[in-house]
């Protein structure tokens, strides 16, 4: 994602910023790190992590460097350009979606009992 927004976007990783979600037992500066290896995002640029409470549910075989969320300056521009990108792709498969659409609209139209 980070080499798609630096050849698409013209935006370098240094200008990115990050957070990550991690577990109690994972060691934040380490997995930081990682991340800022891997990706050219510099270590100042990453948030607070979010660290998942344990719970009774002990997930034991959990990601052993986390899961990353990546954020650009200006984001609501690229979206509106992504989005701008999907709506010309999806006219030349429209009519493979609105077969999809109108099998979607057929589930909305089903009554639903409501709890009081």
């Amino acid at each position: 994602m980070v080499r798609w927004l630096e050849k698409i976007f013209k935006i370098p990783p240094k200008e990115l910023k990050a957070w990550l979600n991690i577990y109690p037992q994972q060691n934040d500066s380490e997995i930081k790190q990682f991340w800022s290896e891997l990706t050219g995002i510099p270590i100042e640029k990453f948030g607070k992590s979010f660290i998942k409470p344990l719970n009774k549910n002990y997930k034991k075989n959990n990601l052993y460097y986390g899961t990353i969320s990546v954020r650009m300056p200006k984001g609501t521009d690229a979206r509106y350009k992504i989005f701008g990108w999907i709506k010309a792709v999806m006219k030349n498969i429209n009519s493979e979606t609105e077969i999809t659409q109108k099998k979607w609209e057929k589930l909305t139209e089903v009554s639903r009992a409501i709890n009081v």
